[in-house]
């Protein structure tokens, strides 16, 4: 066997091999019987039509088409061995030099490549705001809100009133084909100043504080621009003229701030439940403040590394970004065609402005962490994990919604997802810790602590070759 190897741009690799005619010469007869024994060819039982009969019926062609298919399934894996190549997927035959000698050239994806920056040296300033007071107390009141009562008032509406309105929404230019009505006599009730602080309010934030002043049967109109970055995305960039009608408000009367309040929300006394929700909300502004901080960290060490990939990588990445993004369009009970209509954008131009970006950037990320998580030798506890696992089956299982598995079969299915999603948190945890410690100058003087081999669990490689597929451009003819 003779081989070329040639590098190709999008980190690809193109091999050019030139094997045995004897070697070939076998795969024709190979193939002749295959050919028999899918056939029916008269006079001959299945597989045992002599090779001159079916090249007489069949011709040249389609045993010598038939041949490479069995010469590649066998030769391909040992062509990449002479090659020296690790494929990062499948390869495709590109073209049927000759096949006298046989001679053919493969393309095959690489696997993706990082070079990592000195991420070590890399600082970010870590600005963590201690959890406020008002924080605390606005959390404690919407606590106090979720159980109180309200009581009807004849007065105009005030702050933290619960107020009932009838909504219609126009867009005040509405696209050709479009249709201009996006509600209509909707009934809506909302606490004013529930919404100020949450970007995905109904029908837009800080939308209640429009009804202050107002009484019942009072109507208004209120015009909101919504920006490009909106959470409604058919409302993005444009204008809608809204007409509330109040119908009634009500005072919002809360509970005492005692232990029998306490009680009522899970706790025995005020001074657990405050202390507990403290506790939580401290660590929550800590894992979402880590969570930005490492976002922004990670983005810095793409931008200053080197990540190479083949094009099928990409296009897998694709193809997941698309699905998740599908899946999130059917729970808004709305189809990919309906979609694009509705923003004016044919498939294709959707595939390289949103979903390709997106996948790029996804992907980069994903490798950049692979590749740091190795360098730093982050591997999962195997104990920690197993009290992970344990801790979230128990959880579920006093989870009066909760579906028991009717059987093992059932039972192996939600363990091995609930261990998929335990490992994934867990080592992105351990991730996020390192990157912080980087980031922030703590791991500065500190020893890298591994776990010991035996107690950990450390994913290995695929190593086995792909089987090439056959390129798009030039098909092997039937």
């Amino acid at each position: 066997m003779k081989i070329e190897t040639q590098p190709i741009e999008d980190h690809q690799v193109k091999i050019t091999a030139e094997l045995d005619t004897e070697n070939f010469d076998q795969y024709k007869h190979r193939a002749a019987r295959k050919i028999a024994q899918e056939s029916k060819i008269p006079g001959f039982r299945p597989g045992k039509a002599p090779f001159d009969v079916v090249r007489r019926i069949y011709g040249d062609d389609m045993i010598e088409k038939q041949a490479v298919e069995l010469l590649i399934d066998d030769v391909y894996p040992k062509v990449l061995d002479e090659a020296q190549v690790k494929p990062g997927g499948a390869g495709s035959l590109q073209d049927i030099i000759s096949t006298n000698p046989p001679k053919f050239t493969f393309i095959v994806p690489l696997i993706p490549e990082v070079t990592l920056c000195d991420y070590k040296s890399m600082r970010q300033d870590y600005n963590l705001e201690p959890l406020s007071q008002a924080e605390f107390d606005k959390f404690i009141n919407n606590l106090r809100k979720g159980t109180a009562t309200a009581e009807p008032v004849e007065r105009p509406v005030e702050a933290d009133d619960l107020v009932y309105v009838k909504i219609s929404g126009l867009l005040s230019e509405p696209r050709e084909g479009e249709e201009a009505e996006i509600v209509k006599d909707r009934p809506y009730q909302v606490v004013v100043g529930d919404d100020v602080d949450s970007d995905d309010a109904w029908p837009f934030p800080g939308f209640s504080n429009e009804l202050i002043g107002l009484k019942p049967e009072d109507e208004k109109t209120v015009i909101y621009s919504y920006p490009e970055d909106s959470n409604y995305e058919k409302l993005r960039s444009k204008e809608v003229e809204f007409k509330v009608t109040v119908q009634s408000n009500k005072k919002m009367v809360l509970p005492t701030l005692d232990d029998e309040f306490a009680k009522l929300v899970g706790y025995e006394s005020v001074a657990e439940m405050e202390k507990t929700i403290r506790e939580r909300l401290e660590s929550n502004k800590i894992d979402e403040f880590n969570q930005n901080y490492v976002d922004e960290f990670i983005g810095k060490i793409v931008d200053n590394s080197e990540i190479k990939y083949p094009p099928v990588t990409l296009e897998d990445e694709m193809h997941d970004v698309m699905h998740a993004f599908e899946h999130d369009l059917a729970d808004q009970k709305m189809d990919m065609e309906t979609y694009l209509k509705v923003r004016s954008i044919d498939h294709a131009t959707f595939m390289e402005t949103e979903i390709k970006p997106a996948a790029i950037k996804r992907l980069q990320r994903s490798l950049v962490v692979e590749k740091i998580a190795t360098d730093e030798k982050i591997q999962l506890n195997q104990e920690q994990l197993k009290n992970e696992v344990t801790l979230t089956l128990g959880q579920l299982a006093n989870n009066p919604s909760f579906k028991k598995p009717k059987n093992n079969a059932e039972y192996k299915q939600l363990v091995d997802a609930v261990s998929y999603d335990a490992a994934n948190r867990l080592f992105n945890k351990q991730i996020m810790d390192k990157l912080v410690e980087i980031g922030s100058g703590k791991i500065e003087n500190l020893e890298v602590e591994t776990a010991k081999p035996e107690e950990t669990i450390e994913a290995k490689p695929e190593t086995s070759p792909a089987k090439p597929k056959k390129s798009r451009a030039k098909k092997l003819e039937a």
